[in-house]
C-alpha cells in the first residue's frame, strides 16, 4: 500500500511517500481502508521527536475513520464493510491513518453514525476523547459546576465548552478575536477577551470565589493564569504540561492539578480504559452527529506529500480555530 512515512524523527523529519507493506490483520484487529483522517498537537510532537511515543513504523495519525476491509478471527462486534470511527494507531508498534489502510484493535473502534461525514469523523476520536476523559474522568462534570476553558476554540477546546453546556455547566472560555469570541457566545459560552481583559477582571465580572475546574488546552504561561482563575482547592486539568512554571500559587490554593494524555491506554494496552474510552466514543459521535454539538473544520490538507510536510512543520504555528482536516485529491 501507499503510505508518508517518517524515516527519521527529530528537528529535520521529512514525510515520503513509499509502498509498505502492513502488518497481518491480528486477531482482535479491524483492517480498515481509510476515509478520512486528521492532524493533532500529538502527531506533530512525535514527528519532531518531542514526545515519545512515536509509530515504530513511521506512520503516523490515529484519528481514522473507514471501511472494514478485513477483520481478525477473534472479532465479534463489527463485519467486513462497517464504516467506523477510531483512534486506532499511529503510536507505538500502531501504524497510523497515513497510509492507505490502518489496522485498529476491535475495542477502540465504534461505529460512525450514518449522519456523520468522512471529513467530520476522521477528525473526532482525539479531540472527542480528550474532551470526553477531562469533563466525565477528571472534572467529573456536574449541573452547575463552574468551568473556565484555556484556548475554548482550539481543537479541544471548541469541543470541551460544548459539551460543558450541554453538561449543564456554566461555562467561560478565553478568545483572542472577535470571530472566536462571536462563536463562543454562539453557543452560550461566556467569553474572556484575555488579551483586553486580566484574569482578576474576569472573576470580579463572573466568578468571585473562582472556578471550579480549570481545563487548560494551551500550556505554557498560560497556566499561571490557570493559578489565578482556580477556586482554592479547586482543579486544574491540563493537556500540554510541557512547560516550567512556578507552583507557588497553586501551592498557597492548595489546588489540584492533573495532566491528560489520551494516548496512554492505546499505547500501554490498557484494556479497561480502552473500552471506556470506546464508550466516550460512542457518546460524543451520536451528539456531533445529531447537531447538538458542532465540530468546526478549521482548514483542510491534501493527502500530498509536500502538503503534508508543509502542515507538519508549520501546524505549531498558527492557533487553530477547530480542527484540521487531511483528505484524499
Amino acid at each position: 500500500m501507499k503510505a508518508f512515512v517518517v524515516d527519521q524523527y527529530g528537528t529535520d523529519a521529512t514525510l515520503t511517500e513509499k509502498d509498505v507493506t502492513l502488518a497481518e490483520t491480528g486477531h482482535y484487529d479491524l483492517r480498515v481502508r481509510v476515509t478520512g483522517t486528521s492532524l493533532n498537537p500529538l502527531d506533530t510532537k512525535m514527528f519532531f521527536g518531542h514526545v515519545a511515543a512515536t509509530p515504530t513504523t513511521g506512520i503516523l495519525q490515529g484519528d481514522v475513520t473507514g471501511e472494514i476491509i478485513e477483520i481478525g478471527s477473534s472479532v465479534t462486534t463489527f463485519s467486513v464493510g462497517d464504516h467506523v470511527i477510531a483512534f486506532g494507531g499511529g503510536l507505538g508498534e500502531r501504524s497510523g491513518a497515513l497510509g492507505e489502510e490502518m489496522l485498529i484493535p476491535e475495542s477502540m473502534a465504534v461505529l460512525k453514525p450514518a449522519a456523520l461525514r468522512s471529513e467530520i469523523a476522521g477528525c473526532l476520536p482525539v479531540i472527542g476523547l480528550t474532551a470526553m476523559e477531562a469533563l466525565k474522568e477528571r472534572a467529573m462534570v456536574q449541573h452547575g459546576m463552574r468551568l473556565y476553558v484555556v484556548g475554548g476554540t482550539g481543537g479541544v477546546g471548541h469541543l470541551v465548552v460544548q459539551l460543558a453546556k450541554h453538561y449543564g455547566c456554566d461555562v467561560t472560555a478565553s478568545a483572542a478575536n472577535d470571530e472566536k469570541a462571536n462563536w463562543l457566545e454562539g453557543h452560550g459560552i461566556q467569553v474572556h477577551r484575555y488579551r483586553d481583559e486580566t484574569s482578576e477582571a474576569l472573576l470580579e465580572r463572573v466568578a468571585p470565589d473562582g472556578f471550579d475546574v480549570v481545563i487548560d488546552t494551551v500550556g505554557g504561561d498560560h497556566l499561571q493564569e490557570s493559578f489565578v482563575l482556580a477556586k482554592e482547592r479547586g482543579k486544574i486539568i491540563s493537556i500540554a504540561t510541557r512547560t516550567t512554571q512556578d507552583l507557588t500559587q497553586m501551592h498557597s490554593k492548595a489546588l489540584t492539578l492533573e495532566a491528560l494524555f489520551v494516548a496512554l491506554p492505546l499505547l500501554k494496552g490498557k484494556a479497561d480504559e480502552m473500552r471506556r474510552q470506546q464508550e466516550h466514543l460512542t457518546e460524543v459521535a451520536g451528539l456531533v452527529a445529531d447537531g447538538t454539538i458542532e465540530l468546526r473544520i478549521d482548514s483542510r490538507v491534501p493527502r500530498q506529500v509536500e502538503a503534508l510536510n508543509e502542515a507538519y512543520k508549520t501546524f505549531d504555528q498558527h492557533s487553530h480555530f477547530g480542527k484540521v482536516s487531511v483528505y484524499d485529491v
